[in-house]
């Protein structure tokens, strides 16, 4: 990965703090490297997610929306489905090692997967989740996880730079296999200064989706609802 530049992985990364045009005009899998590692290193990130398209095991259009905050040992997704007319919402928090979930009988259905019975009655409660089922749960909430998403196999192409409000960036696109479709991916990564990510856009199988980061370092207020019970 460092050989077209001479020097090592680390050594590439750290440059690549000081000057991100450098680096992103040499090597796009480094510069994609540390922009995750940078992205890691913050205290937090507010971010908002727009998915549209079919679903695969359905086969019926979706559309969610996650307004998420990310901490390292927290954080929170408030998420809206759309699918076959109806709209619903609901909320996954993360609190260290514990997962908890919140929605209506629509969305814990037939966006968590729970059984119809379960998500009737347990609509509107909180649940916490097993520790059987936490991985995927907490998948994406904490800063670490949701950072890790945006990572791309090699190979890796560079895009010109652009705006996007307001800000200088460059992209790294790449493909990958996501909700069973092979998708064309790029992240916008900071020109300049510490090499955040700024927005990642992809599309594939007819089906869009986007994130957008900003507001690192802000404080993140999630804590453990009070009584919540076991989920099914």
């Amino acid at each position: 990965m460092g050989s077209r530049v001479g020097r090592s992985t680390a050594v590439v990364a750290a440059a690549f703090v000081a000057s991100g045009a450098a680096l992103a005009a040499t090597d796009p899998v480094a510069a994609l490297s540390a922009s995750l590692k940078a992205a890691k290193a913050q205290r937090s990130v507010h971010y908002v997610a727009e998915f549209a398209g079919r679903n695969p095991q359905t086969g019926g259009d979706e559309h969610v929306t996650i307004v998420g905050d990310a901490a390292a040992d927290r954080g929170v997704q408030r998420i809206t489905f759309r699918a076959d007319g109806r709209a619903g919402r609901v909320t996954v928090a993360v609190v260290k090692a514990k997962a908890y979930v919140r929605g209506d009988a629509f969305t814990l259905e037939n966006y968590m997967g729970f059984a119809s019975a379960a998500a009737a009655a347990d609509a509107g409660r909180w649940l916490v989740v097993s520790k059987g089922g936490f991985a995927t749960v907490a998948e994406g909430v904490r800063l670490a996880s949701a950072i890790e998403e945006l990572r791309l196999p090699a190979p890796l192409t560079l895009r010109p730079r652009t705006s996007i409000g307001g800000i200088r960036v460059f992209g790294i696109s790449g493909a990958v296999a996501r909700f069973g479709h092979r998708y064309t991916e790029t992240v916008f990564v900071r020109a300049s200064g510490v090499p955040l990510p700024v927005m990642e856009v992809g599309h594939g199988g007819g089906n869009l989706l986007s994130v957008r980061f900003s507001r690192w370092n802000e404080r993140v207020s999630v804590s453990a609802p009070a009584g919540a019970r076991p989920a099914p």
